[in-house]
């Protein structure tokens, strides 16, 4: 497990899921989210699947690209949503830019959804408000169960 050194403590990264069949892509999103957190990648859907299997507790955020051969995007949502997975944000990533796509992953409850070609900045502050936005929240779940 990798760790990251800040202010003199060692903390451990959160982990990021990019799922996406071009490895161009990977690349490009491990290059801007490789400092802040662990990356692990998968070429399809299914070994997707199967990393989630493994590491469902570890997973921060999923970066999904919808259409891939072998297993596609919405496949890996129907997963996650079968097996309580789906309390972990989902961002998909796609070229394909259409409105039942987008209608289809609401209904998964994906919290965004990011156009291809990547435009870093804009990337980087839509996964980091998601991942934010999540951690607090679970904090909220937490605090109210301690109580």
């Amino acid at each position: 497990m990798q760790m990251k050194k800040k202010k003199n403590l060692m903390i451990q990264k959160p982990k990021m899921l990019i799922v996406e069949d071009k490895a161009v892509n990977r690349y490009v999103l491990k290059s801007i989210f490789e400092e802040d957190y662990t990356i692990a990648e998968c070429p399809d859907g299914r070994m997707a699947i199967e990393l989630l299997e493994e590491e469902r507790d570890a997973v921060a955020v999923v970066l999904l690209d919808i259409v891939m051969p072998v297993c596609d995007g919405f496949a890996v949502l129907e997963y996650m949503k079968a097996t309580a997975l789906d309390t972990v944000p989902v961002i998909l990533i796609s070229s394909n830019v259409d409105d039942n796509n987008i209608q289809k992953a609401h209904e998964y409850d994906v919290v965004d959804y990011i156009q291809k070609p990547f435009q870093e900045n804009v990337v980087r502050q839509r996964v980091q408000r998601v991942v934010d936005l999540y951690q607090s929240k679970r904090e909220k779940i937490a605090y109210e169960q301690a109580e």
